[in-house]
């Protein structure tokens, strides 16, 4: 049996719904039941008492470990009080490993390295890396945890979309815009880059990593770094609405870039995203972005 937790998240939503159709026994266990939560979810305070999950100790197999201090909301700034609750969640769960003695997935980010450099970003060099906030300094610490010992597979994840997706986030945006026949407004030169990977190709991941799992960093990202200009461009074309315009705005995060090598996936899995950028703007052209706070 999987373990699952932050099963209710962007990505864990779509890795359950992924180990169903491949008829892989899971636990989704989730902080907090939600609309779109499945029915089975068992709630589990993470970050405190792992006490639910007592019994199902003998029968877990591995962990894919997703949940964390997201600072994508209110609930969860980027700040010390919220990167000590990943920790925390991140000790509970290499506590839980040790236990069990079964491999961890453990979902980290690509935000971890350098965005002002124009370098490719390798996972083995650590001068790329620049911890820049409360929480990458969490997500940095738990790469640290898990990777020291056990078997543990770090993921860094770039920018994942897909059912699920935060109403804040730059595409919502421009998605909710174009339906509307609205004009996607570009700040700054609309050169700065973010690397969008469909969550079914993550999942996809996840599942053959599951089946030979290895201690390993691995960057999960598209391989295909997109401006600001391009994804509004995308977005008018796949929604067949809405105008774009530079605004007189200036972005602040102008000159990041977006350069993630996922060599290192394709050689030991396998494993190419197989979903287009344009493809996964036209499911979620309906995708009723406020629902998902």
């Amino acid at each position: 049996m999987i373990l699952v937790t932050g099963s209710d998240g962007i990505v864990g939503r779509e890795l359950c719904k992924k180990l169903q159709e491949s008829a892989i026994p899971f636990l989704p266990a989730t902080h907090r039941r939600k609309p779109h939560t499945l029915s089975q979810a068992l709630p589990v305070d993470l970050a405190s008492d792992l006490g639910p999950l007592a019994g199902y100790l003998p029968k877990i197999s591995a962990i894919v470990h997703l949940a964390a201090a997201v600072p994508h909301s209110v609930s969860y700034p980027d700040n010390d009080a919220s990167a000590d609750c990943t920790r925390r969640m991140d000790r509970n769960i290499r506590d839980l490993q040790g236990q069990a003695g079964v491999p961890v997935i453990y979902m980290s980010t690509c935000g971890l390295y350098d965005r002002s450099a124009a370098d490719i970003k390798h996972e083995d060099d650590q001068s790329q890396v620049i911890i820049t906030s409360p929480y990458f300094a969490a997500k940095a610490d738990g790469e640290k945890m898990f990777l020291s010992e056990g078997v543990s597979t770090v993921l860094r994840l770039a920018a994942p979309i897909g059912a699920g997706l935060k109403p804040q986030l730059v595409l919502s945006r421009f998605i909710a815009t174009a339906r509307e026949s609205g004009t996607i407004r570009i700040w700054g030169d609309g050169t700065r880059e973010q690397d969008f990977i469909d969550t079914a190709d993550v999942a996809d991941l996840i599942v053959r990593i599951l089946d030979q799992p290895r201690t390993m960093v691995l960057n999960v990202a598209s391989g295909v770094p997109t401006t600001m200009s391009k994804l509004a461009e995308a977005v008018v074309s796949a929604i067949g609405a809405g105008s774009i315009e530079k605004a007189i705005q200036s972005d602040p995060r102008d000159g990041e870039t977006a350069r993630y090598s996922i060599k290192r996936a394709k050689e030991y899995y396998k494993w190419s995203p197989a979903i287009t950028l344009a493809h996964s703007i036209a499911n979620m052209a309906l995708e009723d972005f406020e629902a998902n706070t």
